[in-house]
């Protein structure tokens, strides 16, 4: 399914910024397979198209702005890249992998987003290590303090990127190809430019903020940091403030301010020092974590013979989660926890996967991964109609990762046709999750006939885009036939169109 890890096709082959893009395809907050598709079977089409957009002073297209989940109640704004800017940025920066380098001291240091052995470093496994560190510096200072930066990512400034790559030496050619695609995919906006959850932008965020740790104003004895979330630790208290105070005065130059609510001097806390937390649960997110931390970067790598042995949960363990389950009041981690390490137990979590869905629309990516070990695949249709049609209304992320469950398997249920129809006509329906409906290439329950819908109505759009690519498994000669009208209405259908002719 879109959430699992894209193989490559020769475990020989070079790894490449193709091999970057399709290994962390599945980890992205919007994974169409319209970007995967078209990356897959025409990157050179797709690297010539971007070279006419430098070479020949062409526009990167705006972005369709999104909205994903981020907890019950709120979400994150990002944007959608389309195929050709998605696959430029990790191009980009796939070329310039050397100027992403190593802390320049152990005690100011930064942790995760970069290459390390020609590979990207697991951002999972960087995570449990910066905790971990974070874990043992508290133990040998008086003081510390722990802050973030309030949403980050939309507040850095265009221009700030633009010198950051510059002075990361990265040759004229490429930052002014970097300015110009980050001016003109977000519209001329010069805030909110670098887009959430793709690999290569983690690694620009992460290594922009470096200007904190190198700061010679900064006086503590360590400072930890993992992108955006910082420590600061010291015997000299007053120092720790003056620091705090410097950081939120160099952070201003940018336009960045730290989040007061989340400021804390509290001790840190791990999962292996949570005194409120029982044994069992303890065991429990320490298996968690073994399942999340297998693949290459976040994703589990299910036939791992560590992965089963993690889902291997032993009778009290079981009887442990099937008591939150029976208690209707789940935690969001106790739902994340249960999602994670019930996959090889879906009998006894299946029922209350209505309930986790409404209360837990940001978990809809863990639901989809649950899903697919579930047997009964109606059993699942008839939830997500449930949900998609009663209640609390779906939003665009959870509508993205219903559509998900659909293509992968869904559609061959007896609920499918319904499902289509529920999902592309939902009231909080848009492009993208209209997008993921479209590019689903099975030629039943009408969906050739949506498609052409808008193959012949000269758009180029994700509606467009996504029916071109939904239309890849049709007999060539109707295929091509509607293609030809399709790549005739600009630049980026006529690169889209060649590559689906192809298959």
């Amino acid at each position: 399914m879109a959430g699992k890890k894209t193989k490559s096709k020769s475990a020989d082959e070079p790894y490449s910024a193709k091999q970057f893009f399709l290994e962390d395809y599945g980890r992205t907050l919007f994974p169409l397979t319209t970007n995967r598709v078209l990356v897959e079977h025409g990157d050179d089409k797709i690297r010539e198209y971007f070279d006419k957009l430098i070479e020949d002073n062409l526009a990167f297209l705006p972005q369709k702005r999104v909205y994903a989940a981020k907890d019950a109640l709120h979400f994150r704004r990002t944007v959608k890249l389309d195929p050709v800017a998605e696959f430029f940025l990790y191009d980009l920066i796939y070329k310039n992998r050397a100027l992403f380098r190593l802390p320049h001291v152990k005690s100011r240091t930064h942790f995760g987003y970069r290459f390390e052995g020609g590979k990207p470093i697991p951002a999972s496994r960087s995570y449990t290590d910066f905790k971990a560190a974070v874990w043992s510096t508290n133990k040998k200072f008086k003081y510390f303090v722990g802050f973030d930066i309030v949403s980050y990512f939309n507040h850095i400034y265009h221009h700030d990127l633009v010198e950051w790559f510059a002075a990361r030496n990265a040759s004229e050619r490429d930052v002014s190809a970097f300015g110009k695609f980050f001016r003109e995919a977000n519209a001329g906006r010069t805030l909110d430019c670098l887009p959430h959850g793709l690999y290569p932008a983690k690694m620009i965020g992460n290594d922009f903020l470096r200007f904190i740790e190198d700061s010679h104003a900064i006086k503590s004895r360590t400072l930890l940091r993992f992108m955006d979330d910082f420590y600061l630790f010291s015997d000299d208290e007053n120092q720790l403030r003056a620091d705090l105070a410097e950081v939120q005065r160099l952070l201003g130059q940018k336009g960045l301010s730290i989040n007061a609510g989340k400021t804390t001097t509290e001790r840190p806390r791990t999962e292996k020092a949570e005194s409120d937390v029982d044994e069992l649960k303890k065991k429990l997110l320490q298996r968690r974590r073994k399942i999340v931390t297998q693949g290459p970067y976040d994703e589990d790598a299910d036939d791992s013979a560590r992965t089963k042995k993690a889902l291997q949960l032993s009778k009290s363990e079981l009887n442990y989660i099937i008591g939150l389950l029976r208690s209707g009041d789940l935690e969001e981690d106790d739902a994340e926890l249960i999602l994670t390490v019930m996959r090889r137990h879906t009998e006894d979590v299946e029922n209350h996967l209505p309930m986790i869905m409404r209360q837990f629309p940001h978990l809809s990516k863990n639901v989809a991964r649950f899903c697919a070990d579930v047997p009964d695949k109606r059993l699942v249709a008839r939830f997500v109609l449930d949900v998609a049609t009663n209640g609390v209304l779906a939003q665009e992320y959870q509508l993205f990762w219903f559509g998900v469950m659909l293509e992968e398997y869904l559609i061959s249920t007896g609920e499918a046709a319904e499902l289509i129809r529920v999902l592309f006509n939902h009231p909080n329906a848009t492009d993208i999750s209209k997008a993921k409906i479209l590019e689903i290439s099975d030629q039943r329950y009408g969906l050739p006939e949506l498609r052409n819908e808008y193959l012949t109505t000269g758009q180029s759009d994700w509606l467009s885009w996504s029916s071109a690519v939904g239309s890849r498994n049709m007999k060539p000669a109707a295929r091509n036939y509607r293609l030809t009208y399709f790549k005739n209405s600009s630049e980026i259908n006529k690169v889209i169109g060649e590559i689906v002719g192809r298959l």
